[in-house]
């Protein structure tokens, strides 16, 4: 059998299928998508360029899709080194697909189905035992590109070398948290969060909560994504989400627990309407033309959404961290909490019920749970955060039955599920009723694990300087006032700096920016930048300013290299101290821009002359020299805020350059961006200053000047805006030094930009667009 997946095979061009189809093409992995016809199959391709969210990272990946149908293209199968079946959850059509295929495969060909209802022994019926041995289930969470999950079950006769396989290839090439799942119904993922989802329903509807006071108190303030419940049900579907609960139902004779996953009336009568959610425009939420109503459970019918407040909420958005949020809820005696408790209480309990049923062990259902339903906790996670001793006293006064394994865990004398201490993980095995460390796998780098080793330099507020070992340090990000967010403070820009002068005394080898947080940096502290406005402190601004400025140089001139790993949110002052950076590390999901202009100014802290040399490094000899084009989109980057939506699109829009390392895989960001700086850090030699960069002066940034007067007198872009263009125009273009003939240097391109920067900073419209955004999160129009 070979080693290497290089061309893969997806029967069925729905939306699952294409989908799949298209992550691995992000991946670089080219792929037969088949369907019943040739229109169905194009159908599905060029979806991938339509859907939302964007199931590639470029629109161009569509072409490594090829649309393939039964009757014309099985011989091309022979190509294949592994099929994913992904076509309707019915036995006798997957067979009927899988008799046509096999004569067609060749004799190392993996096979696997995406089911999640289909038991593994009926699918392999129609198997010979070779390929029984060869085949498994690979259950891809929808949408792949951004549900990390992917749940793999073995059968009896599954080889473990194809297991192994396609465990690396899912984890190594696309990005995925692998899960082993037993071939229970609807394995790990879906039995308990579609469970959570069930629960909350149940209870929502005995306690008289309305649609949205569920999903306020479901949502970002316990951890869990922004859709929360309600608006999450509407995203997969409710025919979807009654489909797997049935079959929760139909397949759980021994479960506790099973009449929970029974179809409730309101949600059957919603089905039966056609009010399936998101994709019929209504289901427990519908948008009309005077907003977004929400669903009556009393009377079915929609009602404009009210204003929810309640004191457990406010206890828990006191807190900063998920842990505490979750906790303030659960013991919170309001309305909220008593909904919360009970809702969370049932499915911790109904988690560790299902060890070993659905997996032998915790770690595999808390990760199910995080990178199929995007809980920053998982349940035995969870568990720990609100005391395990305090809470089962509570449940066990409340009359429900524990778990004997866990009341063996404490008698132990072990109080937790999980530890952290001396650069290890360790878990309680139930199985064993024993203690285990976690395997974090050999590209991972746990910055947890390394500060509890010892290894933690110095913490300040908001960033940390921790020795990875071999030489290398990082700076981690952990803002004490937007932990989600990281905005740059004082605090980071000492740590930073207290590492570079480790680097510049010889003491290390090199540096790496990064951290396992949620994002990596949202840009500057607006509310600082606002303090110094309000106060008329322009020299306290200048004298802010130039710092961050002086610190990107040093970034970039530093003796060691400093390499950046930037991760989902890098924005504003997030790209400004990256660009510096010998190289970056990115996470395939990237999310990075220079935003400036939506709050009134431009980029500050070098963010203009590091995308100008980005782009003239990306352009090569053989691209775009001439230095209008170059200012001329740099002017359209920042002019209009645009915000790169992968890494791939970072390089195009010269966030990134071109030979910038991109990894699949968030978990293995960190590791990867230590072993490069340690390849850069032999022989390392510092970039040359740029004293000779060519931009077009005065002629350049009359063009741009008439530009902006069209986009004004269409209507495109405000007063404010055209005021904005012109002072960014004066920047990119060189000032009034840069010309045909003339070369300006790095330093002045600062310094102009510092300077406009802070007349920006003082004008009336540019201090509202700061207001608004700190109060309302989105951009003013003024």
């Amino acid at each position: 059998m070979k080693d290497k997946i290089e061309k893969v095979a997806v029967l069925g061009a729905g939306v699952m299928g294409a989908q799949i189809a298209g992550h691995l093409a992000n991946a670089g992995i080219p792929s037969l998508l088949f369907d019943i016809n040739q229109d169905l199959a194009k159908k599905g391709v060029e979806s991938l360029t339509s859907l939302k969210p964007a199931p590639l990272y470029k629109p161009k990946n569509a072409s490594m899709v090829e649309p393939c149908n039964y009757d014309e293209h099985l011989e091309k199968l022979t190509e294949v080194d592994w099929v994913i079946e992904a076509v309707a959850e019915r036995l006798d059509i997957k067979h009927t697909v899988y008799q046509n295929i096999i004569p067609h495969l060749k004799s190392t060909v993996i096979i696997s189905s995406n089911t999640s209802g289909i038991p593994l022994n009926d699918l392999i019926s129609v198997f010979s035992d070779d390929l029984k041995k060869r085949f498994m289930i690979t259950h891809f969470f929808n949408p792949p590109r951004y549900m990390r999950l992917l749940e793999l079950v073995k059968g009896e006769n599954t080889s473990q070398e194809v297991y192994d396989t396609i465990a690396s290839f899912g984890e190594n090439m696309l990005g995925k948290g692998i899960v082993h799942a037993k071939d229970t119904p609807n394995f790990i993922g879906n039995r308990i969060g579609v469970f959570g989802m069930m629960v909350t329903l149940e209870i929502a509807e005995k306690m008289g909560l309305t649609v949205e006071e569920v999903d306020k108190l479901t949502g970002t303030i316990t951890g869990r994504p922004k859709s929360a419940t309600f608006r999450t049900a509407d995203v997969v579907g409710l025919d979807t989400l009654a489909h797997v609960a049935q079959t929760s139902y139909d397949r759980g004779e021994n479960d506790e627990e099973r009449n929970v996953f029974k179809i409730p009336s309101i949600l059957k009568t919603l089905i039966d309407e056609g009010r399936l959610g998101q994709k019929s425009k209504a289901g427990f939420y519908k948008k009309t033309k005077e907003g977004i109503l929400s669903l009556d459970f009393a009377t079915g019918d929609y009602t404009p959404q009210k204003v929810v407040r309640f004191d457990g909420f406010r206890l828990a958005k006191d807190r900063q961290y998920a842990g505490d949020k979750i906790k303030a809820m659960a013991f919170s005696d309001d309305k909220a909490g008593k909904f919360f408790w009970e809702v969370l209480a049932r499915t911790l309990l109904y988690s560790a019920n299902r060890i070993p049923e659905i997996s032998d062990d915790i770690i595999n259902i808390d990760q199910a749970l995080k990178w199929g339903f995007g809980w920053e906790l998982g349940p035995f996670e969870t568990w720990d955060a609100i005391g395990v001793s305090e809470s089962l006293a509570r449940m066990k006064a409340e009359g429900r039955s524990i778990p004997a394994w866990i009341q063996t865990m404490l008698n132990s004398g072990r109080e937790t599920f999980y530890t952290i201490e001396n650069g290890m993980r360790t878990y309680y095995d139930p199985n064993n009723n024993i203690v285990q460390q976690q395997d974090n796998g050999t590209k991972s780098l746990n910055l947890l694990l390394q500060k509890s080793a010892g290894n933690l330099i110095k913490k300040h507020w908001s960033a940390s300087l921790i020795d990875l070992g071999d030489g290398i340090l990082n700076v981690e990000y952990h803002s004490i006032l937007q932990p989600t967010l990281n905005p740059i403070d004082g605090s980071m820009v000492e740590i930073i700096q207290t590492g570079l002068e480790l680097l510049d005394a010889g003491k290390y080898k090199g540096m790496v920016l990064g951290h396992q947080g949620a994002n990596f940096c949202a840009g500057a502290n607006l509310a600082g930048i606002l303090q110094f406005c309000e106060d008329k402190d322009w020299d306290g601004l200048e004298k802010t300013v130039k710092t961050f400025q002086d610190l990107t140089q040093a970034i970039r001139f530093s003796k060691a290299p400093v390499v950046a790993a930037p991760f989902q949110l890098t924005l504003g002052g997030g790209f400004e101290f990256i660009g510096p950076a010998a190289h970056r590390v990115a996470s395939a999901e990237l999310y990075i821009g220079a935003v400036e202009v939506g709050v009134g100014l431009i980029p500050g802290a070098g963010g203009n002359l590091r995308l100008l040399l980005n782009l003239f490094e990306n352009a090569g000899k053989g691209g775009i020299r001439n230095a209008f084009q170059i200012a001329q989109k740099a002017f359209e980057t920042i002019g209009f805020a645009k915000v790169a939506t992968s890494a791939d699109e970072a390089k195009y829009l010269a966030y990134l350059l071109k030979s910038d390392t991109v990894v699949m895989n968030d978990d293995q960001r960190i590791w990867v961006a230590k072993q490069k700086t340690m390849t850069l850090a032999e022989n390392y030699e510092p970039p040359q200053y740029r004293d000779d960069l060519k931009l077009p002066g005065a002629g350049g940034r009359t063009a741009m000047t008439m530009a902006l007067k069209g986009f004004k007198s269409s209507g495109k872009i405000s007063d404010h805006d055209e005021f904005i263009g012109k002072k960014l125009a004066y920047v990119i273009t060189g000032g009034d030094k840069a010309g045909l003939t003339k070369s300006v240097e790095e330093q002045y391109l600062l310094d102009i930009e510092r300077e406009t920067f802070i007349s920006l900073a003082g004008e009336k419209l540019s201090q509202d667009r700061i207001r608004f955004m700190l109060k309302k999160g989105k951009p003013l129009r003024n």
